[in-house]
């Protein structure tokens, strides 16, 4: 997986981690990709509860899909949760619509996305999230692409000026 730029940020606890994704759900826009990779209970689903709210995704609880595959929330702009912890092979993304999901109207974030990494799009932002401590969190910004290295300038940004790094 070629790089672009990385930026790390660190996330002290899980509403940290929670709002870093807000900050990053206000930047997306139609057709994004997010691939996320990290240990189970490393705070992906959280990072993405963040991001829902950031993109004005309200009332709905966010929770990991692992049972369905897929989440579907509605807000002013589509987000699709696939969550691909349970799945055996790239073959099973046929059953899931998988193209649709990432090649629609909406935003896409991928959990697991490093067991599929051949299938997740040239351009988009992997995000890895590693333990560092009880609660706190290395987040891992990957760009692949000019739109995703503007993306985590910007969280950079936002990020320094609320001094959160």
């Amino acid at each position: 997986m070629p790089t672009n730029r990385q930026v790390e940020i660190i996330s002290h606890t899980p509403q940290e981690t929670e709002h870093i994704g807000s900050l990053l759900g206000e930047m997306l826009t139609r057709g994004d990709i997010i691939a996320l990779a990290g240990e189970l209970g490393t705070g992906k689903t959280t990072f993405v509860r963040g991001m829902a709210h950031g993109m004005g995704i309200e009332g709905k609880e966010v929770a990991s899909p692992s049972f369905t595959l897929v989440n579907e929330y509605e807000g002013p702009l589509p987000l699709f949760h696939l969550d691909l912890y349970r799945l055996e092979d790239e073959q099973e993304l046929l059953g899931i619509d998988y193209d649709e999901y990432i090649r629609g109207d909406g935003v896409a974030v991928i959990e697991w996305a490093d067991r599929i990494s051949q299938a997740v799009p040239r351009e988009s932002l992997w995000i890895r999230l590693r333990y560092l401590g009880t609660e706190l969190r290395e987040i891992m910004f990957q760009a692949q692409g000019d739109r995703y290295e503007k993306i985590i300038e910007e969280l950079q940004r936002k990020v320094y000026n609320e001094q959160l790094l």
